[in-house]
């Protein structure tokens, strides 16, 4: 049996440290995912930078417009509530770089091993940035020993994220997954898309994340598997997962129990 596993990289493999700042009230925000702040109101979208932000964010003058900014960077929409308005990004005429920077600035004071990344929920309807966000993590202990076992077993690793390509590229490099195998900057979209068209190569595939946008991915797949061990879960992902694990570990004993029979999948291939 062709057995492919795909993960999310936030909270799957990388235990993440996000820093959100909430613009209207002037408070950061602890425990919340990003996605799920997004599917709070109609017209929200996640936009991602694609470059550094110790390049692009840090060093760029505090009172510059952030929506001047993002014309000035590679961006890409990671997760939205639809319909948006995509030139509404671009139409916030008084936030500046320095709420992006802040978030940042906070994440600095600690030692990383995914480097950083920078964000923002933008209402694309009102036109105005919401939120500003700042992230980076280290991996989870057992996940380089989870994805040996994996390969020992013949299952193909794949990893599907929202988060930039260098640090997606970064995470390959620690776990040792494949780079051909590495989706980044992955809308919902893009992971359902991914599991389709690895059933149609006649994979039995696995879907593990935590995120509201691994549920079209998970609802696509042979297998899906919501982890809890980063501790912040979406709901809509708990809802839809047919196994729960605490330890990302745990997904060999999946696999094997896939590869003998034991677990047969509840959704068509």
């Amino acid at each position: 049996m062709k057995v492919a596993v795909v993960f999310d990289s936030a909270g799957t493999l990388v235990k993440i440290m996000r820093v959100i700042k909430d613009l209207k009230k002037n408070k950061f925000i602890c425990n919340r995912q990003t996605v799920d702040i997004v599917d709070e109101k109609k017209g929200r979208a996640l936009v991602i930078i694609k470059e550094d932000p110790l390049k692009v964010v840090d060093k760029e003058n505090p009172e510059k417009l952030i929506s001047d900014l993002l014309k000035d960077v590679e961006i890409g929409i990671s997760y939205c509530n639809p319909p948006i308005n995509k030139e509404g990004i671009f139409n916030d005429k008084k936030t500046k770089v320095r709420e992006l920077q802040e978030p940042l600035n906070i994440l600095k004071k600690y030692d990383v091993e995914t480097g950083y990344g920078s964000a923002l929920i933008v209402d694309t309807y009102a036109g105005e940035v919401e939120y500003t966000i700042a992230t980076a993590g280290c991996l989870f202990k057992e996940v380089k020993e989870t994805i040996k076992q994996l390969k020992d077993l013949g299952v193909k690793v794949f990893i599907a994220s929202g988060d930039r390509k260098g640090f997606i590229k970064r995470l390959a490099e620690l776990t040792g997954v494949n780079e051909k195998y590495i989706m980044a900057e992955a809308h919902q979209e893009q992971k359902r898309d991914l599991i389709i068209n690895l059933k149609k190569e006649g994979y039995f595939t696995i879907m593990v994340g935590d995120g509201a946008n691994d549920v079209p991915a998970m609802i696509e797949s042979n297998l899906a598997v919501v982890t809890l061990q980063n501790g912040n879960v979406s709901r809509k992902a708990l809802e839809t997962a047919d196994i729960k694990i605490y330890n990302i570990k745990e997904i060999v004993d999946v696999c094997k129990k896939v590869i003998s029979g034991e677990i047969k999948g509840k959704r068509a291939s």
